[in-house]
């Protein structure tokens, strides 16, 4: 839904309230409660109503990358405007190859079977229907009226100065745009064709950068509930679960393709049970993965976990 669309400084800005972009990052937050402080009560709630779709919802998280796939997406600007149902049923008209044709084009897209697909799209429509469809519908008047004041205040105060604010860690000068994420992002201000301007109750304390060089998108977080500067325990995890030379060991096994409970303890000269405590740490922080094959349980290095270490010290640290 566009408010307004005008020209500052020879580019192009528009206000926008896009329900199916609230709707995936609510799913990302179920997908990741702790990381987000500011809807920790809310994914509580949502978790003893519907205990089964949220497991659900988390159990896809890796294969729809925490459920950001597909407003992350270079195409996103195709479905950015649809209402919520129509979204689905633009999907589903859409074959397994049309399918993976377009989430590819996210950086984190992969390749799926029609089964993947449809569970997706399935767990979508049920949690839309029975948990999110009243709730946005109350969250769209809010918005809307916010997203009507911030326009008033990007037109008095210059959009640029407005932009700024919206965290402490995009920096707008005479040139560019820089997002300071796990390195700087830099955006000439000439090469870029539109900025559209929103908000979100779920965004927080996330600093969110399109997937596209030349739309630019910034998003407003809206707290709607007192936080607590915690450390989120996700985050917490990882560093402990590193910081143990067994377990550092054990992940240098396991990138050489020692993989089984049984390998590792025999390669390691210790018990299956001392080998068990320790995968269970590193599952808990995300670091590995459970593969079954036939009988035997494999385990993968998330090799991802650490990539986005930067990333998530300096969303974690300077929010």
């Amino acid at each position: 839904m566009i408010l307004d669309t005008f020209f500052y400084e020879g580019t192009k800005f528009i206000i926008s309230y896009s329900a199916v972009w609230e709707l995936f990052f609510s799913m990302h937050v179920l997908a990741n409660p702790e990381h987000h402080i500011s809807r920790k009560k809310w994914a509580k709630l949502k978790e003893e109503e519907y205990p089964d779709l949220i497991k659900e919802i988390r159990e896809l998280s890796c294969l729809t990358d925490s459920w950001l796939l597909v407003i992350d997406s270079e195409k996103w600007e195709e479905i950015s405007q649809l209402e919520i149902p129509d979204m689905l049923i633009f999907f589903r008209k859409k074959n397994i190859y049309q399918w993976n044709a377009w989430v590819k084009c996210s950086e984190t897209g992969k390749e799926m079977c029609i089964q993947e697909r449809n569970r997706i799209l399935d767990v979508i429509e049920r949690y839309y229907t029975y948990s999110f469809k009243m709730e946005e519908t109350i969250l769209r008047q809010y918005i809307l009226q916010i997203l009507q004041r911030e326009r008033d205040k990007c037109k008095k105060e210059g959009v640029w100065s407005w932009c700024e604010r919206i965290h402490s860690r995009l920096k707008i000068t005479q040139n560019e745009i820089v997002y300071k994420k796990d390195q700087e992002y830099k955006y000439g201000k000439q090469e870029i064709d539109s900025v559209t301007i929103t908000a979100s109750t779920f965004v927080y304390p996330h600093l969110w950068m399109s997937n596209n060089k030349y739309r630019l998108e910034m998003v407003k977080s809206v707290m709607v509930e007192n936080i607590k500067a915690d450390i989120p325990e996700e985050f917490s995890n990882v560093f402990k679960a590193l910081g143990d030379k067994t377990r550092l060991k054990i992940i240098q096994l396991l990138l050489q393709g020692i993989c089984t409970t049984q390998a590792l303890a025999k390669k390691m000269q210790l018990s299956e049970a001392a080998i068990s405590k320790h995968l269970k740490i590193m599952l808990e922080a995300g670091l590995v993965r459970k593969i079954r094959k036939g009988v035997y349980i494999e385990y993968e290095f998330r090799m991802e976990v650490i990539d986005f270490i930067p990333y998530k010290f300096y969303e974690t640290m300077l929010i």
